[in-house]
């Protein structure tokens, strides 16, 4: 019995327009293929013992040929795995779905194609652009920027370019493309955008006309991934522009991490427009309870549960040691929402409670909350840093020019020192970076660490409590 290939569209880069189903895929999926353009948040969706393989194309230099690629993914479902093809934007649209698809169908392997949001549309939209209006546009072309040669000598009709054109990936070859509708009838004053790193916190938009953009663009040094947007509807973005508006874009946010509750950080600066990302990534292991330690649950009055991941740990070693759901104590609680409802999922109702009172038997890992440490009394798993990120966690700081990084914990002042110098990280880097932090402990223990400078913008944020 072979495997299953599913291709699926990330998005534009935003983690938040990825599909359910396409969530539910990486949830599922064994190994994941992966390209530069697909947002790497993504694959912390995947469950722990699923394989990345970084298919990335960087300008003028191919990481993984595209004959690799498909002989990957006939071998992967051959070995009777589930794989998902992760691919920026739509896969349909210049994405080679076409192409990959017909190698997984030729080795008589099952495949899907989950639709994306295309890349084009979403980029206009977060540049406050409409590529559709009835005063101003009622057509819209989709046009790759890169030559191909078979494509260039297609035969192309006059009226294929439409009110609205989109060039993808087109910076290298705009003077071609600005010069050609030029010489269509094109007026030199119709107006152009060009968006760089669409949708995200590194996001750029600039804007001229067919006869001015190339020398902007130059200026301004956009480069690829970058979306060209052709006509009139550019000029809607003056009234419409809202994504560049919000209160944290363009910052670049780094959240040292030392549990898994940073990311509601990550996901809190993401949302306010910022480039934000959380690190090291951490998964969590599940421990082997002990008898002893099952009977002491099952004679407690009050059990606490430390968080979504202990309720799942602890009913699945209830099971295999012959205990069911009936045997928990009659009193359960919970810190969090999020707990409250994995154990709504299983049928059990809980009370939230803000601290663990001194009868509780607490379950879960330790839990720093607001500088405090919660230490369970069974520890139902452990963090422990997932490998599988090391890779990407070097190429995103490698990438971007992080301003600064917050702190939630002492904690996370030493994993994000050790992380740096396993990564071979120079002192020198570090002493450019801001910080925040979380508490005014962690503020003296970074001091001790050597930094310096507080990002008030950032701080202002913490301290307000918002993000919680």
């Amino acid at each position: 019995m072979s495997g299953y290939v599913t291709f699926v569209g990330a998005g534009p880069g935003d983690v938040g327009l990825i599909t359910e189903k396409g969530k539910q895929s990486l949830m599922e999926a064994d190994v994941v293929l992966y390209d530069r353009l697909a947002n790497p948040r993504l694959l912390k969706l995947t469950k722990n013992s699923c394989q990345f393989i970084y298919c990335g194309k960087l300008p003028d230099r191919h990481i993984m040929r595209q004959e690799k690629i498909n002989q990957t993914l006939i071998d992967m479902a051959l070995a009777n795995k589930r794989v998902v093809r992760l691919k920026g934007g739509d896969p349909a649209v210049f994405g080679r779905v076409g192409e990959e698809a017909q190698a997984v169908r030729n080795a008589g392997i099952a495949y899907e194609i989950i639709p994306g949001v295309t890349s084009s549309i979403a980029a206009a939209a977060y540049a406050g652009i409409p590529v559709t209006h009835r005063e101003y546009s009622a057509s819209f072309t989709l046009r790759t920027g890169h030559a191909c040669e078979k494509n260039e000598k297609k035969t192309h009709c006059d009226d294929e370019l439409g009110d609205t054109i989109a060039y993808y990936m087109g910076v290298k070859n705009l003077p071609h493309h600005c010069d050609a509708l030029m010489k269509k009838g094109f007026s030199p004053d119709t107006k152009v955008a060009v968006i760089e790193w669409a949708t995200t916190g590194k996001q750029r938009t600039v804007e001229g006309t067919l006869a001015t953009i190339t020398q902007i663009v130059k200026q301004q040094n956009i480069q690829n991934p970058a979306m060209t947007i052709i006509g009139e509807v550019v000029a809607l973005r003056q009234s419409l522009s809202w994504f560049e508006r919000k209160s944290m874009f363009g910052k670049r946010i780094l959240i040292a991490k030392s549990s898994a509750e940073e990311s509601r950080l990550e996901r809190y600066f993401l949302n306010e427009g910022a480039e934000a990302y959380a690190l090291p990534t951490l998964k969590h292991v599940k421990r082997n309870i002990s008898v002893a330690e099952l009977k002491r649950i099952c004679s407690a009055d009050k059990l606490l549960f430390l968080s979504p991941e202990s309720v799942s740990f602890l009913l699945d070693s209830f099971i295999k040691n012959g205990y069911d759901s009936r045997d928990l104590p009659p009193h359960l609680y919970v810190l969090s929402e999020k707990t409250a409802k994995c154990l709504r999922s299983f049928g059990l109702k809980s009370e939230k409670v803000a601290q663990p009172a001194a009868d509780m038997v607490k379950v879960g890992y330790d839990l720093q909350r607001q500088g405090e440490v919660i230490h369970n009394d069974v520890a139902t798993h452990h963090l422990q840093v997932d490998d599988r990120f090391r890779d990407i966690d070097k190429r995103l700081l490698a990438e971007e020019e992080w301003e600064t990084v917050i702190f939630p914990s002492k904690a996370s002042v030493d994993a994000f020192l050790a992380l740096l110098k396993d990564y071979d990280y120079p002192k020198e880097w570090l002493q450019k970076l801001s910080y925040a932090y979380v508490g005014d402990r962690v503020k003296a223990y970074a001091e001790t660490k050597g930094f310096e400078k507080v990002d008030n913008d950032v701080q202002n944020i913490l301290t307000l409590g918002d993000w919680r």
